[in-house]
């Protein structure tokens, strides 16, 4: 019965009539017929709240209007978990920079609705721009198994050689499997000084033929690993990997190097951010014989500030074993840290350009407080992608190594700088294959003469990576 047809009952007369009660009866018809009367807009009530922000939200999105879309949707908490919200919402923080907030929103959408295409495509593509290249991958290829349209198609296709390009350009890159080979030229393969001669506390000692002097070489060198990434729930994903790394020099074969590692970790999505823990050891040799061995535990936390700005907070904790004839350099060493990385996608090339700060404390474990350090460095960095397939990428770093006592040959507490350059240019052939050139170049000066140094190393390498 519609509301403007109920009537409220008719005031008693005047006249006094006697104390009578309404039969139980009619009490109840009432009360249903009320109850009836309201419950449809009773129910409509937050139906039709629910909607309006649904609706606004939607129509911002498909505008593209997604500043707009975002601030609608950070005023509805209470529509978290709805299946239609979070796909709205995750779509509109991943264009606004909030990616990891985007990605648990759009992870909650794919556990109800897995078959969402678009949500999927969001999830890689934010995935991506956190450089989380192997779940990224692993969305891509899912869409791609459906067979989806060919714009589609070559979109992921575009994003799947951009991950080639920046993976090449960084060996230690998240890959499923990867081999590399390639030749090289470096002019102080020891790491020695160009000093010929060194001042000391009790006099000046000659360097000529000594193995302290720098060095020259060519050289060959073969790398292989991979990674086993694993999605225990839509938050949190285990890994495992290893990596082999070999160089040999054509002459100076006692300072070939092969460093072999294993690691394993997680990462989380949690409290608007991406956290990495790995736990890893490796083991350097230097000539065929092992040199050193490291346990290092590391945890990283992702965020986005902006559209296109990203912060990388870390911290590091290492403990350096060597061989028994320098067990003297044994060490525990803890890095903390900060990155910071702005991208313009919208210049020609997709430029961006970072900045990376650190502060390392090496504690040495043999009570030789002259090897205990202090390392302060800073970097600036910046990459592009000039033409399909290729990604060029440049940096500068400075660091200052301070140490903790005084060396008794020469009567000083070490103090140095050092400077290096370098220069990455990758070129993915397809999506197995790329080819990499590297240039770096690094200068060291000390208070003392026997650690000033400089070095210049090229490369041109192959990588296939599946």
């Amino acid at each position: 019965m519609p509301l403007n047809a109920m009537r409220a009952p008719s005031r008693p007369s005047p006249m006094k009539l006697p104390h009578l009660r309404p039969p139980r009866l009619a009490h109840r018809a009432w009360a249903r017929l009320c109850l009836a009367a309201l419950l449809p807009l009773l129910q409509a009530l937050p139906l039709t709240a629910q909607a309006a922000p649904l609706d606004d939200l939607r129509r911002q999105v498909e505008a593209g209007q997604f500043e707009q879309a975002y601030s609608t949707a950070q005023r509805q908490p209470q529509l978290l978990g709805d299946v239609h919200f979070d796909f709205l919402f995750g779509v509109a923080a991943v264009n606004t920079g909030r990616i990891p907030e985007g990605l648990l929103a759009l992870e909650r959408h794919l556990s109800a609705v897995p078959a969402n295409d678009r949500a999927r495509l969001e999830l890689a593509r934010g995935y991506f721009l956190l450089g989380e290249y192997t779940r990224a991958r692993s969305e891509f290829e899912f869409v791609l198994r459906y067979n989806p349209p060919a714009g589609v198609r070559a979109n992921i296709n575009g994003f799947l050689q951009a991950m080639q390009s920046r993976e090449a350009a960084d060996r230690r890159a998240s890959a499923r499997l990867y081999v590399e080979a390639g030749l090289g030229h470096d002019n102080n393969v020891n790491g020695g000084t160009f000093r010929d001669e060194l001042q000391l506390v009790f006099g000046t000692i000659s360097l000529e033929g000594s193995p302290s002097r720098q060095v020259a070489d060519s050289y060959g060198q073969v790398a292989l690993g991979g990674q086993h990434q694993t999605r225990v729930t839509p938050r949190l994903s285990v890994f495992a990997g290893a990596d082999l790394d070999h160089r040999g020099n054509a002459d100076e074969t006692a300072y070939n190097l092969t460093n072999a590692g294993v690691y394993a970790g997680f990462t989380q999505l949690s409290a608007g951010a991406l956290w990495r823990f790995t736990l890893g050891s490796s083991t350097l040799q230097v000539g065929g014989n092992r040199y050193r061995s490291t346990t290092q535990l590391g945890l990283e936390s992702n965020l986005s500030l902006a559209a296109d700005l990203s912060m990388l907070g870390f911290a590091q904790y290492a403990e350096f074993r060597h061989a028994e004839a320098d067990r003297v350099r044994d060490a525990r060493a803890t890095t903390l840290g900060v990155m910071f990385t702005q991208g313009y996608p919208q210049l020609p090339g997709a430029p961006s350009v970072g900045l990376r700060m650190s502060w390392t404390h090496e504690d040495n474990q043999r009570l030789r407080a002259d090897l205990d350090r202090h390392v302060p460095l800073v970097r600036v960095f910046g990459a592009m992608t000039p033409m399909p397939g290729m990604r060029l990428s440049v940096g500068l770093t400075a660091y200052r190594q301070i140490f903790g006592g005084t060396d008794i040959g020469f009567g000083t507490d070490r103090k140095d700088s050092a400077l290096s350059a370098d220069l990455v240019a990758s070129y993915a052939l397809d999506e197995r294959w790329s080819v990499r050139g590297d240039a770096v170049w690094t200068r060291n000066r000390s208070n003392q003469d026997l650690y000033d140094s400089s070095r210049k190393m090229v490369s041109l390498k192959l990588r296939y990576q599946y």
